[in-house]
Formats: C-alpha cells, structure tokens, sequence
C-alpha cells in the first residue's frame, strides 16, 4: 500500500521536477521492503526450510560476521553500473528512474553492510551497527533490514530498545573468521 501510494503520487507529477525525484524514492523504497523479505523469509529459512546455506550462506555468515563473500572488486563493479544507471535515469526521466532507485537501494546496501562490519561504524552508524550486532548475536529472528527500520517497525521485527551490547557480543562480532578470509 506505501509503495502503490509513492508511485501513484510520482505518476502524477509527470512532467514535474518531482517526477524523477519521486519514482527514485519509489525504487529506493521498493529495494527496502524486498531486502526486508529476502533476509527475513529467504535467508533466515521461513519459506525454504534448511536451504540458507545454499541460497545465500547466511549461517555461514552468522557464525562468521566478518566473512563476507561480497569483495572489493564486486563492490567497485556495482558502484561503476550504479553510476551509469542513474545517469541514465536522470537523462530519461521517466520510470527507469523506479530501477535507477531500486539499484541504487541495493548499491547503499551493500556497502552499508560492508561498514557496519568495521569497527569504526561504531561513530558513524551506532544505532544501526548496534541492531545488527544484535541481529547477529542475540536476536537473529529481529532486526532483518538496515537500510531503513520503516519494515521492521510496521511488522513488529524490531530489536529490543534496552538491550545493552556486551563486550563480549562486540568481540565475536568482530572477530577474524576461522576460514581465513577476509575483506
């Protein structure tokens, strides 16, 4: 219904300056809810049952969090099409924009998560590093998105308020993976 209401508004505003602005907002959200139900109902096994590993090693990266698969090289190949897809968005205004966002989603995404594995997200991002320390330690069934807490709010997935990372949550969180891999 949010995404119907975005789009709807955006093309409404054809041939406003809005129009490209909106319909990438459209996308942006787009990417948002379907992160939200890849790793909620994918990658945590609720529609697939035992097949994490296979589709997407998500245990593998619970019980290693700093043995992301996703390298430098995947990140510089993404940002160099994110560059052409929005470029090419902007100079055709019309609803290739709505990719042009949903892209560009993923794009945040991905390097949003390769951050909040650093240490120093700690200053950059603490609310957002922290929901994803818990969502890898202590409540692995809550805090599925990090590009916005706008699907964990509405659908009741968010992690506790109170809840106090541990030294210890940090360390494992942190820690060099056994496999010897690494970013």
């Amino acid at each position: 219904m949010i995404l119907s209401v975005v789009f709807s508004i955006g093309f409404y505003l054809k041939g406003t300056p809005g129009y490209f602005i909106i319909l990438f907002f459209g996308g942006w959200l787009t990417w948002t809810f379907v992160e939200y139900g890849v790793h909620r109902f994918l990658m945590h096994e609720l529609l697939i049952p035992g097949q994490k590993d296979n589709l997407f090693h998500h245990h593998e990266h619970h019980s290693h969090p700093q043995n992301l698969r996703v390298n430098f090289l995947h990140r510089l190949i993404t940002l160099f099409l994110g560059v052409v897809i929005l470029w090419t968005a902007i100079l055709r205004n019309d609803s290739f924009s709505i990719f042009a966002g949903f892209f560009t989603g993923f794009l945040l995404y991905n390097y949003l998560h390769y951050l909040l594995h650093q240490p120093i997200c700690r200053y950059i991002f603490p609310k957002i590093q922290r929901a994803h320390i818990l969502h890898h330690s202590r409540f692995p069934n809550q805090g599925y998105s990090f590009s916005t807490i706008l699907w964990d709010w509405l659908f009741g997935t968010l992690a506790p308020k109170n809840f106090e990372i541990t030294d210890k949550m940090r360390e494992n969180y942190f820690k060099s993976s056994r496999s010897g891999k690494s970013e």
